[in-house]
Order: structure tokens, then sequence, then C-alpha cells
């Protein structure tokens, strides 16, 4: 069981949005903005834009506060429109007294658009202040990074902020090749928008790299919900402590407080409770058995508008019969991934060393890109010769691709 505990003061203020972008209006940076905006959406980034989220007919600057209170990235472009545009200093004013007031809950990061800002007196001595400080911020250089070039430095930036989105309280694990693309698939926007109570599968065979998925989509997530508990390995934890210590567990992550509980119809009773009020982030992992179902997410009506409740396991037909409404199957490597993984634990290096080339290939077309499989051979080949190469490898044939968790369990074993 992986607790949520995060800084309180995030946790006592939900986030709406990933980002909220502070630019000025000519049309070099609007068009700038429009490419940034795209790029986040693509890579399910939920950015502030006053063309969807603001409210017709209401006044623009409490909104736009509100927004930027509601956002963990603050992006501030500066350009000579920004630094002319009293609305634009306002809003800079607004980011910096969120950043002092709550530095864990806000990021900002500062972009100089073919601008600098030497010599930039504004008349409010608010705004001139505002100014000096965010000056002594780091910040990104569009001409001193990538010469300008404006496609570069947009993939620049959306992979920082997609980056540090996903580096959350959980840890994933290291060499996640093929991870973070198959999240984006999962377009996980859709969940952070709705009012709805939305209940996913993660499905696939052992190794295939649920988990990782599992905690990958809780760390990109958490924030934007009022509470929040991953339980790792369900079943096990069950067969080892107790439904009643898994339930207590998920309670304290939701409450915060500590809960005594006699009973699994009582821990029923309280989940449904403190849960029904609440926007909740609940990740089942490893869940084949209906048991830990009924007494955790028993139904929909437990949960609060906008829950979120990620159940992962092998059983596909559990999963359906529960009501679970979208399942994922977790897809294999492919080929180019398959043999990056695969020379990430065999050669600590990306790419195979030429005598071990065509040995690499055999291997990924044989495990035929089953990540666990791919990890527990590379790191039982490391430091081996080629002959060593050779006859391991002709152990292969011992094992069908079907026993694919045989072959792991052998290997693994030998490697200890």
């Amino acid at each position: 069981m992986a607790n949520s505990s995060f800084d309180q003061s995030v946790a006592n203020h939900k986030l709406s949005y990933d980002v909220f972008i502070s630019f000025g209006d000519d049309n070099i940076i609007k068009n700038f903005v429009n490419h940034l905006f795209s790029d986040f959406k693509r890579k399910g980034i939920h950015a502030f834009k006053e063309d969807i989220h603001l409210l017709k007919g209401e006044d623009r600057s409490p909104q736009i506060y509100t927004a930027i209170e509601q956002s963990r990235f603050l992006l501030v472009i500066f350009s000579k429109s920004f630094t002319s545009s009293p609305s634009c200093l306002k809003e800079l004013v607004k980011i910096l007294e969120c950043k002092n007031k709550n530095p864990e809950k806000h990021q900002i990061r500062i972009i100089f658009h073919n601008f600098k800002l030497n010599g930039i007196e504004p008349e409010v001595f608010e705004w001139k202040e505002a100014l000096t400080m965010a000056a002594k911020l780091p910040g990104w250089d569009l001409e001193d990074l990538v010469n300008g070039y404006e496609s570069k430095f947009i993939e620049m930036i959306s992979n920082h902020i997609f980056n540090e989105l996903n580096n959350g309280p959980l840890h994933v694990g290291e060499n996640l090749i093929g991870l973070h693309s198959r999240v984006d698939r999962m377009n996980l926007l859709e969940f952070t928008e709705s009012n709805d109570v939305h209940m996913i599968g993660i499905c696939g065979s052992e190794g295939i790299g649920k988990t990782s998925i599992a905690k990958s989509i809780y760390n990109r997530l958490y924030l934007h919900f009022e509470s929040s508990s991953f339980c790792e390995d369900v079943d096990k934890f069950v067969k080892q402590n107790g439904m009643i210590l898994l339930q207590r567990q998920v309670i304290e992550d939701i409450t915060k407080e500590e809960m005594k509980i006699r009973s699994v119809g009582e821990g029923s009773s309280v989940m449904k409770r403190v849960m029904g009020s609440k926007r909740v982030l609940l990740v089942l992992d490893g869940v084949d058995h209906l048991d830990p179902l009924e007494c955790l997410a028993c139904s929909q009506c437990w949960f609060g508008a906008g829950s979120l409740i990620v159940v992962t396991g092998k059983d596909q037909h559990l999963l359906v019969a529960h009501g679970v409404e979208k399942i994922y199957d977790v897809e294999v490597l492919d080929y180019d991934e398959s043999m990056e993984l695969f020379c990430l634990y065999a050669f600590k290096q990306k790419d195979p060393k030429e005598e071990f080339k065509w040995l690499c290939e055999r291997v990924v077309r044989y495990v035929k890109g089953h990540p666990l499989a791919l990890k527990v051979l590379g790191c039982f080949l490391f430091g081996k010769t080629v002959r060593e190469w050779e006859n391991e490898l002709d152990r292969f044939r011992m094992y069908p691709i079907y026993d694919i968790q045989v072959l792991i369990s052998r290997f693994s074993s030998n490697k200890k």
C-alpha cells in the first residue's frame, strides 16, 4: 500500500489546470502560444484557455486570477507586448503573489521570446517590483537555447512540463521506455474535466507494465482531486494483512485522520460516507478477485462528483462484470522500444554493442515486446561474452513464448 501523503498546503487546494500561460497580445506571440497549446493537448497537459474556460458575460479579471490560483505551472512569456500591457503586468503580480504564498503548490517558468527585460521601467511601482523579481528567476530564452527555432523551443517546454507533471509522489521506476506514450493515448484530460464518476481498467499479463502505468497516472492526476489513495498489489496485501487494514489505510489517505475499523462491513460504510462528498482519485492495483472491488469501490455512488477509480488486473472479464466502463489493454513494446529497453539493462546504454547486435535482435524477436522479460534477460546477460550469450540464448528453445513467465522465473533465479 503506497500512502498518498504530500504537502498539506497542496492537499488543501485542488488544482483545476496543469498550466496557466500569461502572454501579450501581438500576433507573433499569439501564434507561438497557439502552437504551445496544441502541443500541450497532444501530451495530455490541461492548460487554461480563455476561449474555452472563461465564462461569457462575467468579469474577466476575477476569473483569470482564479485560474492562476488553480494552476500548477505558471508560464510567463515576456515580450514587448507583455511589458506594455497593464493586464499582463497585473497577472504577473498575481502569479508572484501565488508563488510566494504557496511555493509548494505553484511552479513559475519564465520564457523570453526575442526579448530582454533590461531597461523596462513601468510607471506603477508594483509592476516594476514584479518585473524586478521575475528577472531574478531562471528562464528559457528562445535565442539562447534553440537559436530561434520555435518548434524546438515548444517541444522543449512541453516536454519539461510533461516530465515534471509525471514526477509525483510515487516512484515509478527507471528506464520507462514507452510508458509515457501509452499513458498519453489514454486521453486522461476527459477525466480531469468531467463531473461524472468514472471507473477505468488497465489489463494485461504479468510484467507487462500495468503497475507502472497506474503509478504514472496517479502522479499525473492526483493534484486534480481533493483526496487520493494508491493501493499497490491489492490481492497480495489483503492476503497478508487483511481487508480491514487496507480499508483503514484508504480512509486515512482520504481523510488525513487516523481511523479505527472493527469489521469489513463497517469499513465499507465509512468509505462510502467519507468519499461520497469528495472528488477522489482511487487506484487499486493488482486486483484479480471480486472481494476487494466490492469492499473498496463497490459502486460509483460511493464517490463524489468528478471522482476517478483506476483498477489494474489480469482478468478483463472481472472488471467488465464489476461495471468498469473503459478498459485499456496494455500494448507490448514495439521493436525499437524493445531494443532500447533491453540494451539499457544488457549494456547500460541505448544501443547494442556491434559484436552483440545480431544476438540482441534474436532476444528482441523472441520476447516480442514483454518489458519484464527484456529487463530480466538484459540483467542476466550483462557482462557476459559473446560465446556465453550464444549458449544462454540456445536455452530459449526450452521455453515457448506463451511460457514467458516460466522464462522470467528461471532466468531471475539463475541471476541470483
